[in-house]
C-alpha cells in the first residue's frame, strides 16, 4: 500500500472515529428513546369536553377525589359521573364556560366512595349537557404533599356552617338528640 493511501486512510479514520464513538456512548437507553409525559395524570383533547391532568387522589379512608382541568367549546353542565360504572350524582352541577379552564379538586367537587387504591386505573364519565358523556380513563395516586390542595371531602356553605355549630354547647333538652333528629336548620334544607 502506498503511503498516499496509508495517510488518506489515516485521516478518514481520525475524522470518523469521533461520531462513531459518541454514538456508543449514548446506548439504547439514551433519553431520546424515553417517553415523557410532563404530568402524572391523564389527557383527553377530542370530544365536547377535554380533561387535562386528571386523576383521582386516594383520601386513605375508601373515597378518592378527582382533581384536574375541564375546558370545553361551548357552555355545558356536568350533572352526574360514572366511576367504573357507579353512577354519582353530584352534590351542585359543575358549570362549564366557554374556553374557560376550570380546575376541579380544591373544593372537592368529585368525590367517590370506592375500593380503589393508589396505582390503580379508573375509568371516569362526565355526563355532559348538551355534550354528552365524555369517558377517560385516569390514574389514583397517593396523597403526597404535592396533592395537598386537593380537599379530602366536598366543601359546601351548610358544611362550613356545620363545625360551627358542633363547637356550641347543646341547649337545655337537646343532649340526647342526634343531628338528624333536631331537624335540618341549614338553608335551603327542608
Amino acid at each position: 500500500m502506498s503511503t498516499r493511501r496509508r495517510t488518506i486512510a489515516a485521516i478518514a479514520l481520525a475524522v470518523s472515529a469521533p461520531f462513531a464513538l459518541s454514538a456508543c456512548g449514548t446506548s439504547f437507553g439514551a433519553q431520546t428513546n424515553q417517553q415523557y409525559q410532563a404530568g402524572v395524570g391523564a389527557n383527553l383533547r377530542t370530544g365536547p369536553i377535554g380533561v387535562y391532568n386528571g386523576l383521582f387522589v386516594d383520601n386513605g379512608d375508601g373515597t378518592a377525589t378527582f382533581s384536574g382541568g375541564l375546558l370545553s367549546d361551548e357552555a355545558q353542565t356536568i350533572e352526574s359521573v360514572t366511576v367504573d360504572g357507579a353512577a354519582k350524582k353530584l352534590a351542585r352541577p359543575i358549570s362549564l364556560e366557554p374556553n374557560a379552564l376550570l380546575t376541579l379538586g380544591a373544593a372537592g367537587e368529585i368525590v367517590v366512595r370506592s375500593d380503589v387504591a393508589a396505582g390503580d386505573y379508573v375509568t371516569i364519565s362526565f355526563a355532559a349537557t348538551p355534550g354528552g358523556d365524555v369517558s377517560i380513563e385516569v390514574p389514583v395516586v397517593t396523597r403526597t404533599e404535592m396533592y395537598s390542595d386537593v380537599a379530602k371531602r366536598p366543601t359546601s356553605p351548610a358544611e362550613a356552617e356545620a363545625p360551627q355549630a358542633q363547637e356550641s354547647a347543646p341547649a337545655e333538652g337537646d343532649e340526647g338528640q342526634s343531628d338528624t333528629e333536631q331537624g335540618d336548620t341549614s338553608p335551603g334544607g327542608s
